[in-house]
């Protein structure tokens, strides 16, 4: 029903949600496995050999859906709604490189922590502001090379602009443009949106991209949300695209991964044979 991936993200990443391997050692493990593709979170996509990249990802046979591009706030304080004029400048040129890099692997560009968070010395509407503009730039830049960017709600624990999917389709509105799309990821939903599965259905024709976790940000399976119920909101909302695990790696990558596929793909089965 859905193709599956699993972030990954350097060894030295700041971020534990995420598989911290080596790149090809990660892949082999995926391919193994049976997932389709991988979401690459990386800091500089300047700075990788395309060429280098591909062979591997074609030598494992998985696509490059998303790129995930949280650790450059993480790391660098990268942000859109910063009241630093340089920090927002460096947010938007690094998205534009990208989607430089989406446009040739095919992937669409995540704009999750890189929105930033409230800091000290700026309002809420002041902030909310600079992340319009700066993603009305991004978008018009990905439009213009058909990369999709997607947007994520994140709770209220990790940043106070834009929480639900509510308020990510009112930003959609204001940032007015065609390339933009929600990432919906169940952690957060779990904490935000009143009953998951209704949120899903009202972001009908808008949903780029989904991040699977359970309740505890470990594998689903692990946690207690209901992933039968979350993939038939889904495939009622028209949504085909990738299933793509930002989890916490507990115990171990291969076990985390393994029980991933083994819930959702249980979960689909459920949903064939209620069908």
């Amino acid at each position: 029903m859905f193709k599956k991936s699993m972030v990954v993200a350097p060894p030295s990443a700041e971020f534990e949600a995420v598989v911290r391997e080596p790149l090809e050692e990660a892949l082999k493990v995926l391919h193994e496995l049976g997932f389709e593709g991988v979401e690459l979170s990386i800091l500089d996509p300047t700075r990788l050999n395309l060429k280098e990249l591909e062979s591997v990802l074609e030598e494992y046979g998985l696509e490059v859906p998303a790129l995930s591009t949280g650790l450059n706030y993480i790391h660098y304080g990268f942000s859109l709604s910063s009241p630093n004029l340089e920090k927002r400048r460096a947010a938007v040129s690094r998205l534009k490189e990208f989607v430089d890099l989406g446009e040739a692997l095919g992937a669409g560009v995540i704009v999750g922590l890189m929105r930033g968070r409230l800091e000290e010395g700026i309002s809420k509407d002041k902030a909310y502001g600079h992340m319009v503009r700066g993603l009305r730039e991004v978008c018009s830049y990905a439009e213009n090379r058909g990369v999709k960017v997607f947007f994520e709600p994140l709770n209220r624990y990790e940043t106070q602009l834009v929480n639900t999917v509510d308020e990510a389709i009112e930003l959609r509105k204001k940032v007015g443009t065609s390339a933009l799309y929600l990432l919906l990821d169940t952690f957060h939903m779990n904490i935000e949106e009143p009953i998951i599965e209704d949120s899903i259905i009202k972001a009908r024709g808008l949903i780029g991209h989904v991040h699977v976790a359970d309740s505890n940000r470990y594998a689903p399976g692990m946690g207690h949300i209901d992933f039968k119920s979350i993939l038939d909101a889904l495939r009622e909302a028209g949504y085909q695209g990738y299933l793509s695990a930002e989890i916490v790696i507990k115990p171990d990558f291969r076990s985390a991964a393994k029980t991933t596929l083994e819930t959702l793909k249980k979960a689909e089965k459920e949903i064939f044979k209620s069908s």
